[in-house]
Parts: C-alpha cells; structure tokens; sequence
C-alpha cells in the first residue's frame, strides 16, 4: 500500500511518501528557499580554469555555477557517446532527470582545452543539476533537459533512449518503436519508466507539451537579459504528482483546499482514476498519520531496530558513516547468529533511511563482524535489494574482511537534514562543546596576565556560567588566592545563568 500526504502551510509545503505505512520520503518546499536544481539560466562565463578544465559562470546568485568541460555541448555531435546500449535503454534515473545524459567522450576530452570553448564573459545558457552544497556552488551542464511525466525531453541532442529501469523486452521494442515514429528531428528524449505500458497516443501529448514548453524557453532566452533565469523547475506537488504518483499510489490527501484546486485545475494530462485518487481534507493529516513524529526520528542520529540494536548516521562534508551496534539485543543461540541477524536488520533499515534522509555521495558502513562469508554475503545482497526500490542510482561494493561495505548514492536535491536542522552557533557543528575545566584553566591564565599589567591594586570581577564559577570559587580557590597575593588585586567570582558555558568577562 502507498500513500501521498500532503500538509500545506503560508512559508511551505510538505509531502510525505508512505509505503506499507512506513514513511520512506518526506519533501519540503519553502517558500523563502528557490529550488536551483532543473532551473535553466542565461549566464556569463566569469572565470575559466585551465588546469581543472572547467569554467564558472555567474547566473545571478550568490556562488558562480561550477562548469566543467565534460559537461559543455560542442558543435560537433559526434564528439559525443550515450550511456546506452544496442537496445536503446539508457543509464536514468527517474528521480533524477536533471542528470548528465550525454558526455564527452574521453578522448575527445583530453584533446580539448576549455580555453578553446569558452571565453571570459561570453554568454552561455546552463541548467542546474546539483544544488550548492557547503561552500560549493551549483554544479551546471549545456546539456538541456525538460522532464515530463513519461518523457525526458532532450533539445540539445538528438537520441531516443529507454529508462532502464523497462525490462521487458517486448516493452522495450515497442517503446523504441514509438519513440522513433515520433521523434522531432535534431532533437531527443528519453522514455521513462512511467511509459510503461502507455498507449502511443498519451506519450505523444506528452511529447507536444514539452515541446511547447522547450519554445518557450528559447523565446525566454532571446528576450532576457544576462545574468537571469529563463525558465524553473515545476512546483514540488506538480513534481510529486509527476514523477511519484502513478497506479500503485492507493492515497493521495492534501489538507489545503487552495493547492487541491491548483492541482486539479492543472492536472488535465491525468488519467480519471488517478484524479479520483487526490482528495482534499480538513484533518491535520501529519499529525493523524505520526508523520511529525517519524520526522523528528529521521534527523536523529541514532536508528534504532526492533530487535534492540541500532545504528548511528553521521553526515560529514566528506562523506556519510554508519555505525552498527547489537544494543540491547542479546540473541538467542550464539554470537554469531545474533550479530548476522543485527547486520541483516541495519541492512533493511539503512536503505530506508537513506532513501528517507535523501543521504548521498560515499557512504561507508561499519557492520558488526562476522566469521561466516555466507553470512557476509547475505548482508550484502540483502542491502543490494533493498535499495532497489529506490529509484535513485547506488554503487555497492561487498562487505570487506574489516567489515566495512563501501557504497555511494547519487546526491539529489537537499538532505532532509539541510531543511530542519542549522548549524549550532557555539560548537559550529562540532557537537561538543570546551569542557568547563579547560575554559576555569582558560580564565585563570587571562586573569593572571590581565593582574600583572596593572601597576597598582585594583578589583577584577570575572562573571561566567554558574557551573564555571562554581568550579572556580571550590576546586581553583587557592589558585585565585595566591594569585591575589601575587598581584595585589582582589579577584572576584560571579555566576551568571544567562551565559554560555563558554562566554566569560572581566570588569
């Protein structure tokens, strides 16, 4: 069973995504935040790196677009090859179609300077596929690409190619067939997975509407000035309809009249028992189905299992490392089995919380050893089916003799964690905090310089936290005393509640 929840506010919009009554996607759109990813702008090339190959354009936003070559559209068609193979399928990802569908051959690369492509403060048109990340800007391609429900429109070249995600054969034929009687000429798409069993008729609409849409934006490009956006990416309820929503959706509920309206009004392309599906309600949907709880769980570090053990998650800027622990599961027959059966678990729940976390880049996962390689060997196909519910692409490698499986999943958008949770202003995300000895010893040796600059006696008052001065006024007692002594000053300590544990001031 699969649901669409909908919870619809002023500032944002959130969807949830349940399978079997579990949440496995949340989606948040704010109305304060503009999504780059899919945006397609007019830009200038503001800087150009010959030693990376790779050039930056200024799109209007606060970091330049990062351009490498590889993903700059030469005149010469040939200079490219597909990710296909002989049947026509095509290496896409259909929670992805802002991806790099068409690349440079590596050859032809290492022949080319960027220098000889692009030059300073030449015009350019680029669309976002990766969104800025850390201290990173947005990652662009002239590869163009326009997605819609069954298609992924691609105007820059001129290829028709199937989602790979189609396996049967006799599918696969038909679609080709259908996607070569209509292809436009100079211009490719590639057929998704939603195509599947679709007449010719409705992928052909489909094709008609991006085409419009793709006039549009060559309309748009001639018109606007540089730098500035010629065209953005639909809505998030208009992308969860598209991309998500299709026959094995059994609810689909939004608790915002306003947008159920909007979406019914532009949702014409639908089939009628997929309309009859979207429903609009009064109830506070997130809080009936235990969504805001799940959420709150999903920005925690530590997943538990059913079984007492769990994993802990943390997200650094290089990669993503994941911990598995037996807890408090103590087994039943020998450690062996009860370390293969806590492993078996992390491997089914840590492709949920991926998927839901939307985690991606390395991601490295440290399972509790085991003797057994068939045991090892299990794990790992069983975290390599799991994740094939995710539409997302993954790259796994078996668990090594240290224990370690080593994986990577294709970045998408924002972490969950991006959209609710900030950086802490004390620690700086360092989780920790100074110990309060090392701030006493810290304030005793200011203390002690700031006593002996003074020529005369004088009174100091050092105000901190309670807890500090507390600290200080009963273990370092002596320490002030002698210090008092040496320099002819009285030293006085104050708590205050409203300071931080590592704030302190001397009057």
């Amino acid at each position: 069973m699969k649901q669409i929840l909908v919870s619809c506010t002023s500032s944002e919009n959130r969807v949830a995504i349940l399978e079997d009554n579990k949440l496995v996607r949340i989606f948040i759109e704010r109305q304060s935040t503009r999504r780059l990813i899919g945006s397609i702008l007019k830009g200038r090339v503001s800087n150009i790196i010959p030693g990376m190959q790779c050039a930056f354009v200024d799109i209007g936003t606060d970091r330049d677009l990062f351009l490498p070559l590889s993903d700059i559209q030469l005149d010469s068609p040939e200079d490219y090859f597909s990710n296909d193979d002989d049947s026509g399928r095509q290496e896409i990802e259909d929670d992805d179609p802002f991806q790099e569908i068409s690349k440079l051959d590596p050859e032809t690369l290492n022949k080319i300077s960027i220098t000889d492509v692009l030059k300073n403060g030449q015009e350019i048109t680029v669309q976002v596929i990766k969104e800025p990340i850390a201290n990173k800007g947005p990652r662009g391609t002239t590869f163009l690409t326009l997605p819609g429900r069954y298609l992924v429109l691609m105007p820059t070249s001129n290829h028709v190619g199937i989602s790979r995600r189609i396996e049967d054969p006799i599918e696969i034929a038909r679609l080709h067939e259908i996607g070569t009687s209509i292809k436009p000429n100079n211009i490719g798409f590639i057929i998704r997975t939603e195509a599947e069993s679709k007449s010719k008729l409705e992928i052909e609409q489909d094709l008609l509407f991006l085409l419009n849409l793709w006039e549009n934006v060559q309309n748009e490009e001639i018109c606007s000035p540089t730098p500035s956006l010629i065209h953005s990416e639909s809505s998030l309820l208009l992308k969860v309809i598209r991309d998500h929503f299709n026959s094995s959706v059994d609810t689909f509920l939004i608790d915002s009249k306003e947008e159920y309206e909007k979406i019914m009004s532009v949702c014409k392309f639908l089939p009628q028992n997929l309309k009859d599906v979207i429903q609009h309600t009064t109830e506070p949907i997130f809080n009936k189905y235990s969504i805001e709880e799940e959420i709150h769980k999903a920005i925690d570090k530590r997943v538990p299992f059913p079984s007492g053990g769990y994993a802990i998650i943390e997200e650094t800027e290089a990669l993503i490392s994941i911990d598995v622990n037996t807890g408090s599961f103590l087994g039943t027959s020998n450690l062996e089995e009860t370390v293969y059966q806590t492993n078996l678990e992390a491997a089914i729940e840590i492709a949920r919380q991926l998927k839901l976390r939307n985690l991606g880049g390395i991601i490295i996962i440290d399972f509790i050893d085991m003797i057994s390689q068939e045991h090892k060997d299990t794990v790992f196909q069983t975290l390599s089916n799991e994740v094939k519910f995710d539409k997302t692409k993954y790259n796994i490698q078996p668990i090594s003799e240290l224990g370690i499986l080593q994986m990577t999943r294709q970045r998408i958008g924002r972490t969950l964690s991006y959209h609710l949770l900030e950086t802490c202003p004390y620690c700086k995300g360092k989780g920790r905090i100074t110990s309060k000895d090392y701030i006493c010893n810290k304030i005793h040796s200011e203390l002690r310089r700031l006593c002996k600059s003074r020529k005369n006696s004088s009174v100091v008052l050092a105000t901190c936290h309670p807890e500090v001065a507390s600290i200080l006024l009963e273990r370092d007692q002596s320490k002030f005393k002698q210090l008092e002594e040496e320099t002819n000053t009285s030293i006085f300590i104050r708590g205050d509640a409203t300071f931080h544990y590592e704030k302190y001031r001397f009057s």
